[in-house]
């Protein structure tokens, strides 16, 4: 990158001549917190840095950076703007030139999807089988993180080229992607399997004594803030659960899942996590379908990937797998609706008051 410039005409005072080598250089000074260990990470010698740096402080006519006896380097005013945004213009073009490696140097495919850990198992296979059709095809990458809005941000900072997510938040930014719907999430109410429906239909019976529901309907489990579904959730436990308190705390579905199969606290669980899970945790829970509470998750893929017909066929692939095979396994969970017990809440505290 060292012979890339902004490009600008110089001589004016809107324009100036810096080179992004000088920004590279500059940011791993500032990485490193001195021009020594800079010297050994960036492979220059200090005069080179110094030199380099002198000349982006000239260009720019501000100093960027103070060095105090021991070396140590303190950003400037002008210098905290031009980190951030050197920050920002590095990777954005190590992520274009990523791609045009890509796309026209060897004309290989490389697929590095983003999702949650409870996508993991059939679905990576499935889409791993997809792109390895393809003759270009050269790597498959998965790249995990916690919820939808993470990955969102994996998304929008070119770490991953394609992520399976919850439509919502994608919010004003869904245009610049390829989108399709996959599936249908609903969202079930996850109770340990020690816990029986007669005790269920108490819980949720008006008037409930707290000290006679069991307590694993007592406790549950909140997921992140992030995640779009956790205010719904609330409302829910506050409606037909209001003696419950939100005793355990969980960056994700899988691990909320966890709580519920060792019988800790009831949870709300999506049922594509639900069908992911271990057969030997699954066995650990009953699933209740809860009215209402749904998202739509879907495939997003960078727009201009589509017009390379490779990455469309894999999109393609991918969209019509979950609606029919992995759609058919989430409807295998054999979750019930949750409207009888609660509907039978009076009947429940009927039984218990003549035990």
């Amino acid at each position: 990158m060292s012979n890339l410039t902004t490009g600008l005409r110089p001589g004016t005072a809107s324009s100036v001549d810096i080179k992004f080598r000088q920004l590279e250089i500059f940011y791993g000074v500032v990485v490193a917190g001195t021009i020594t260990r800079a010297s050994q990470r960036i492979g220059l010698s200090q005069p080179s840095i110094s030199q380099q740096l002198a000349k982006l402080e000239e260009t720019l006519g501000a100093r960027l950076i103070e060095r105090n006896r021991t070396g140590t380097v303190a950003l400037t005013p002008a210098g905290e703007f031009w980190f951030r945004h050197a920050e920002d213009m590095l990777r954005e073009m190590q992520s274009v030139l990523r791609e045009h490696e890509q796309r026209f140097r060897n004309g290989s495919v490389v697929l590095r999807m983003g999702i949650t850990p409870a996508m993991r198992g059939t679905f990576v296979m499935a889409a791993a089988k997809i792109a390895m059709r393809e003759t270009d095809f050269a790597k498959f990458e998965v790249v995990y993180d916690l919820n939808s809005s993470a990955l969102f941000e994996q998304l929008r900072m070119h770490k991953v080229n394609v992520a399976i997510l919850a439509s919502e938040v994608l919010g004003a930014e869904a245009s610049s992607f390829a989108v399709d719907q996959l599936y249908e999430d609903h969202i079930a109410l996850a109770v340990p399997a020690t816990v029986s429906e007669d005790d269920l239909r108490y819980a949720f019976s008006p008037g409930a004594e707290p000290d006679r529901i069991r307590p694993e309907l007592l406790r549950y489990v909140e997921i992140d803030g992030s995640v779009p579904t956790r205010a719904p959730s609330d409302e829910w436990y506050r409606t037909h659960l209001p003696a419950a308190m939100g005793s355990f705390g969980a960056p994700s579905f899988t691990v909320a899942a966890s709580f519920v199969a060792e019988g800790l606290a009831t949870a709300h669980l999506p049922i594509s996590t639900a069908a992911h899970l271990p057969a030997t945790m699954r066995q650990q829970m009953r699933l209740y379908v809860l009215p209402g509470m749904s998202r739509k998750v879907v495939i997003a893929m960078r727009k201009h990937l589509l017009t390379h017909g490779t990455y469309a066929r894999i999109f393609r692939g991918i969209v019509d797998f979950c609606q029919t095979e992995l759609s058919r396994t989430m409807a295998e969970t054999g979750a019930a609706p949750v409207c009888p017990l609660i509907d039978g809440g009076a009947a429940g505290a009927a039984s218990h008051a003549a035990e």
